[in-house]
């Protein structure tokens, strides 16, 4: 049997309802530089969670740079660009730039992991999502990223906040729809590590008020197709065996870490995670006023981040990386800072300097160029003018006419192919001239009538013993015949 066909609802993606194109956020994810397997695969990872404002199907070049990116990003409406890059040092690097004019925050990624590796887990409360979340944004949670109450403050922390938040809409309460919320990114900052967990999450709507076990048998049967596998009850006589886990049962051997919310008396007894659906929520049975129990499910990938610098640019700029305004491993006092914001300043004034001499020289060139251009032309019209009158003294020609008349070139032509002809012949004619004027001489002496009384023999004899004589007299030597050259030598 033919597998059935997935359709993929690309026409649902987009902005939201009361959102334009403008306002949206938009993001490239991209790895920069030669980078191991799996951190290409984190950034396919990381593209999902950005989805569906984000270049899902980029494909990078093997030699593009950033700066390829920063010149694209305008004409496509790009607000931001993560990139993961592999320093020498075999350090995993997260930059976060918003464009086009900065900040760009670098971060070290101190581990992850992937979406596969989670799937292939046997952690509870992570598996694969069903399919059809990543047509809205994901809803973004903040955790203790306040100034501590206790030590110097954190301006970092700001910045780092504003520039995730950035990364996705804005929610709008009153104008979504409950089922747009299905996916959930979890951001928690550790004041004592001074790194960032980061999590991803989808939302599940369960029933509430039932053990785990009839769950199980709930949904699992039915004409939905479910990833779950049917409970196995071959060592059970009863039903009430495998619900109440009575002697002889199936023990539970599953294992991982078992929340709380996973108990079965938490979701027998306990309200603390039920919720009464405000709308008709997506699932099976998910119908407004029911009251049932929202998990969470992770579907990966998981980060754990490090702020290592901030600087005022972007990475890759023609205009540079601007000011370093926080570092993790260098710390300046406020002299040296002072020292090396005066370098910074008086190295971007000699550059605007060079920049303004530069643009003088161009149009001053420009300038020289254009004024020669302008004196050719008024001594070319010099010369026109002297053509002109030169030739208005002689007879001009009309264009197309000429003075020779046809038929004398035609009688030329068929002069000068006559010659060529007998030229050519003359050669040929050399070697039989000879032969001919022997052989017409020969044809007048035999045509002659003689009259047999009138010659004797003996004169007869003399007679042709004179003309025999005169005739080897008369009768000149034939010329040397020419030797014909051959075409091969």
């Amino acid at each position: 049997m033919a597998r059935p066909r997935r359709k993929n609802r690309t026409h649902l993606k987009g902005p939201a309802k009361g959102e334009t194109e403008e306002n949206v956020p938009k993001s490239f994810v991209i790895k920069s530089g030669v980078v191991t397997k799996s951190i290409a695969q984190l950034v396919r990872d990381t593209r999902k969670i950005m989805e569906p404002n984000t270049a899902t199907r980029l494909r990078e070049r093997p030699n593009a740079r950033l700066r390829d990116y920063l010149t694209i990003a305008p004409s496509l409406k790009v607000t931001h660009l993560l990139a993961f890059t592999l320093t020498d040092a075999a350090n995993v690097h997260l930059r976060v730039a918003r464009f086009p004019q900065g900040p760009t925050l670098t971060f070290r990624v101190n581990k992850y992991s992937l979406m596969k590796d989670l799937v292939q887990s046997s952690l509870r409360n992570v598996g694969k999502s069903p399919g059809g979340e990543y047509r809205n944004p994901p809803l973004l949670v903040m955790n203790s990223f306040q100034q501590p109450q206790n030590g110097p403050a954190l301006p970092q922390l700001r910045l780092m906040s504003t520039m995730f938040q950035g990364l996705f809409p804005p929610i709008q309460v009153e104008k979504s729809a409950l089922p747009t919320f299905r996916r959930v990114l979890l951001l928690s900052y550790s004041h004592q590590t001074g790194c960032i967990s980061f999590r991803h999450f989808t939302i599940t709507v369960r029933p509430h008020g039932v053990s785990r076990r009839v769950r199980k048998l709930l949904t699992t049967t039915g004409t939905v197709k479910v990833s779950r596998k049917q409970p196995n009850l071959s060592n059970t006589e009863d039903i009430a065996d495998y619900l109440l886990k009575r002697a002889g049962s199936e023990a539970s051997t599953a294992a991982g870490y078992d929340s709380m919310s996973e108990t079965e008396a938490s979701e027998g007894e306990s309200d603390t995670n039920a919720v009464e659906l405000p709308e008709d929520y997506v699932g099976r049975g998910n119908k407004k006023g029911e009251r049932k129990a929202v998990r969470l499910i992770e579907t990966g990938p998981r980060m754990e981040l490090k702020l290592i610098k901030v600087v005022e640019g972007l990475v890759g700029s023609k205009k540079g990386e601007g000011e370093t305004v926080f570092h993790e491993f260098v710390h300046k006092s406020k002299s040296e800072a002072m020292t090396m914001q005066q370098s910074h300043e008086k190295r971007r004034t000699e550059k605007e300097a060079r920049r303004a001499e530069q643009a003088a020289n161009v149009a001053r060139k420009k300038a020289e160029k254009d004024k020669k251009k302008g004196k050719a032309p008024a001594a070319d019209d010099e010369d026109q003018d002297g053509d002109e009158e030169e030739e208005s003294d002689d007879e001009l020609d009309v264009e197309g006419l000429s003075d020779i008349d046809p038929e004398e070139e035609l009688q030329r032509l068929r002069e000068s192919k006559v010659k060529f002809q007998d030229g050519g012949d003359d050669n040929e004619d050399d070697d039989f001239e000879y032969e001919d004027r022997v052989q017409h001489e020969d044809e007048d002496d035999w045509n002659e009538d003689i009259g047999a009384e009138d010659v004797s023999s003996e004169e007869e004899d003399v007679q042709q013993d004179s003309s025999a004589s005169e005739s080897e007299d008369e009768i000149p030597k034939p010329p040397p015949k020419k030797k014909r050259s051959s075409g091969k030598k």
